[in-house]
């Protein structure tokens, strides 16, 4: 074995969490990252809802929705439908313009085997910002790999997996918490514990889980000697 390091997986906003993390770390430093190409896109496997899928009152809703509004027209199809089948022998044939077949559309498939597998499933895109292929994050001498998933899923992170960040300062402390709290949770509120001169368990924006810890006994830095003037 020669790595084993954690690796976050994002879901279009790998870079923005990227550049998050730059500014609340103060030793944060990006090692490497690759986008991939302009135009790349998460899919969505999962297919529109369909009649089936829908509850009692969705359904009831869909079928009010696709009643015509003007009721002179609805009344007028009631009466043509009584009278008899309609005589089509003097319509014209349907062109292929208005034979009711949607239009075809292109799209930016990520790759060959994705489109063919796309094809199947309806897949449908999901338009962003550029995507991150692979980065490798570096924070308090932890790298950390993070990526964008090219496939939208239903899962994101988990509190029960955390970044631990151990700080040297109760300053320090403080600003990491302050910066990483704007948009999340506290799933343990900053304060002293019987185990933490300062501690606090954070559910940042993007889902990320990062228990920042201040220990016990930790003399707080004092300020360096200036050095002595000379001469």
């Amino acid at each position: 074995m020669t790595l084993c390091i954690p690796f976050l997986m994002f879901q279009g906003q790998a870079q923005e969490a990227i550049d998050h993390y730059l500014e609340v770390f103060p030793d944060a430093e990006l090692l490497e990252i690759v986008h991939h190409p302009e135009g790349t896109e998460i899919y969505d496997p999962t297919p529109p809802a369909s009649a089936e899928d829908l509850d009692d009152a969705e359904a009831l809703d869909l079928a009010e929705a696709e009643v015509p509004e003007d009721t002179e027209a609805g009344e007028a199809s009631c009466a043509a439908a009584e009278s008899g089948p309609l005589d089509t022998g003097d319509l014209p044939e349907p062109t292929q313009q208005d034979s009711g077949e949607p239009e075809s559309t292109e799209t930016t498939l990520i790759t060959v085997e994705h489109a063919e597998a796309a094809s199947d499933r309806d897949e449908v895109p999901i338009a962003g910002a550029p995507l991150v292929a692979t980065a490798q994050l570096k924070i308090g001498g932890q790298v950390l790999m993070i990526q964008d998933s090219l496939m939208k899923h239903q899962f994101s992170f988990t509190p029960s997996i955390s970044v631990a960040v151990v700080v040297d300062s109760t300053a320090e402390f403080h600003q990491i918490v302050d910066s990483l709290a704007p948009g999340g949770e506290f799933l343990m509120e900053p304060g002293d514990y019987d185990f933490a001169a300062n501690f606090a368990w954070i559910k940042d924006r993007f889902g990320m889980s990062w228990q920042v810890n201040q220990p016990l006994g930790q003399p707080e830095p004092t300020a360096q000697a200036e050095a002595p003037v000379w001469g």
